[in-house]
């Protein structure tokens, strides 16, 4: 069961931040539960519909980039991927599906979601 206060603090901990002209709503894990978690409860409480959220993969140099995308799609249930990110040459790689972000564009749903983080906690 999805809560929105549980969604707040996930988002709080783990959402991107905030820069100027950055309107993104976005959480970056190699947690697929977490991701899932966090495309439903954009889903229930802010009426995103599933084909808006998009994944951005980051892998590293000789990933398969098609089996991660394969992966994420089946774990999250969104087929919409953005550009793949390739992690330079050297850093060692440490999961086998790489990491996956989960975003949004929408600046009304963002500064709502501060403004309830800033309210309730």
């Amino acid at each position: 069961m999805v809560s929105k206060e549980v969604g707040l603090m996930l988002y709080w901990c783990e959402g991107d931040k905030t820069t100027k002209n950055t309107w993104r709503v976005a959480v970056t894990t190699s947690e697929p539960r977490m991701l899932k978690y966090f495309i439903d409860w954009l889903t229930k409480y802010y009426n995103v519909p599933k084909d808006k959220v998009k994944l951005r993969l980051h892998l590293w140099e000789g990933s398969d980039e098609e089996k991660a995308k394969k992966y994420w799609s089946e774990e999250t249930s969104i087929v919409a991927f953005t550009k793949t990110w390739f992690k330079p040459k050297g850093k060692k790689q440490k999961f086998p599906y790489g990491i996956c972000r989960a975003s949004i564009n929408s600046k009304d749903i963002l500064l709502k979601i501060l403004e309830e983080i800033k309210s309730n906690f």
